[in-house]
């Protein structure tokens, strides 16, 4: 069990967590700590100062104010337990002790616990990649009217992310009041909304010269943050010390998602390829004119002047790589050649691979626990193809599955 101290218990969303965590199988609530206790019976202690909680404690969610991080911070660090935050409205100083704590506990700090708000901020950076400069940006943001911060920080996150596809260059304009005058390209507008009992919504407003793209997340109740947060504490717990962020919880739950196979491949190896241009361009251009399609393409490093060069194709094309290889062995006699024709092609997909270290150096491990031989191999950010024998295609496929709990 996962025991855990709700900062703010008292607050709608301390109690949407002390709710949410009363129905899991595997997590306690055992204190709380508010400066208002309220009224109701609880199953766990309320108290109104964090340092004299005296139940064990692995895990501390904070819903509280801002500056009560200054006393949670070293509460963990005394007691050797991780820290969420889902407080808003920290001011440079808090952030800064929040960086320092996070070399000593695991730190989970997010401005926004959704995990629909985090797909947003992955559509807006794509989109503002894609339409660059050619349109103005704009994020509104709604509360309730008894948030006390204000933009929001889930605003500013959405505005560093954009920030950061521009290189940093933009400029934020909070509001146009009192200012006049046309409106700059190197802006992004910040407007803020506060009434009723609105949970959350956020814009993030794309405005061309013919055109208007609007991606918008809203918010329909507290279980949203409520189980993010919950969802956070168990990815934090046995972590090594270290400042976590959604989109790290999000990438290892998603580093491997998908296996597709191929089973009619084969690869060709040509060696003692001397290492200049022509050989080289001579194979790969051939092959172009046959209308090959090559997938995996592997070369050495030269060594003594001389490389390898492995590639896969689908099988059908096997007769025409051979003709490309007689012609180019007649003015390369050196050159040796090897085709293996029986052969299946893996494609691992996962968006998480791109923020996980060790994601290659944990396939390869299993596929050899497994002792298979990987023919060829490449990766990308977020994809890694590898061929292997046909006869083993069926247990790697297993393997890996069972390696990232597919």
């Amino acid at each position: 069990m996962i025991k855990i101290l709700i900062c703010g218990v008292s607050g709608r969303l301390g109690q949407a967590v002390c709710d949410y965590a009363s129905r899991a199988d595997d997590l306690v609530v055992t204190a709380g700590v508010d400066k208002f206790p309220g009224e109701g019976a609880h199953l766990f202690s309320i108290y109104k100062n964090i340092e004299d909680v005296i139940e064990t404690v692995d895990v501390v969610i904070d819903f509280s104010r801002p500056d009560a991080i200054d006393s949670i911070l070293p509460f963990a660090k005394e007691r050797s337990c991780c820290v969420v935050i889902g407080t808003t409205g920290h001011t440079p100083r808090q952030k800064q002790k929040i960086f320092e704590y996070a070399a000593d506990i695991p730190v989970f700090f997010a401005s926004n616990m959704s995990l629909g708000v985090n797909l947003q901020i992955e559509l807006i950076r794509k989109a503002a990649e894609f339409l660059g400069e050619a349109y103005d940006i704009e994020i509104i943001e709604k509360h309730h009217n008894l948030k006390a911060d204000a933009p929001s920080g889930t605003a500013l996150t959405l505005a560093e992310e954009l920030n950061g596809v521009f290189g940093n260059a933009k400029e934020y304009a909070f509001g146009r009041t009192p200012r006049s005058g046309k409106r700059e390209k190197k802006e992004i507008g910040i407007h803020a909304v506060r009434g009723g009992a609105l949970v959350g919504e956020h814009q993030v407003i794309f405005l061309g010269s013919d055109e208007v793209l609007t991606i918008e997340h809203q918010a329909l109740s507290k279980k949203v943050f409520a189980v993010g947060a919950l969802r956070a504490a168990r990815y934090l717990k046995g972590k090594a010390p270290g400042l976590y962020t959604m989109a790290d919880m999000i990438s290892e739950a998603t580093t491997v998602t998908r296996i597709y196979s191929d089973a009619g491949q084969a690869v060709a190896t040509l060696s003692e390829v001397p290492a200049v241009p022509s050989p080289t361009s001579f194979i790969f251009g051939k092959l172009a004119k046959q209308g090959i399609n090559l997938d995996i393409i592997s070369q050495s490093t030269p060594i003594n002047g001389k490389l390898s060069i492995s590639f896969s194709m689908p099988r059908g094309d096997i007769a025409k790589v051979r003709e490309v290889i007689a012609e180019i062995t007649k003015n390369h006699p050196s050159i040796r050649h090897a085709i293996m024709d029986s052969v299946t092609k893996l494609t691992i997909e996962g968006m998480g691979m791109e923020r996980q270290s060790g994601v290659a150096a944990k396939l390869f491990a299993a596929l050899a626990g497994g002792n298979i031989d990987i023919l060829i191999v490449t990766t990308s950010e977020t994809r890694i193809l590898l061929c292997i024998e046909n006869q083993h295609a069926t247990s790697a496929i297993s393997i890996i599955t069972a390696a990232f709990k597919l």
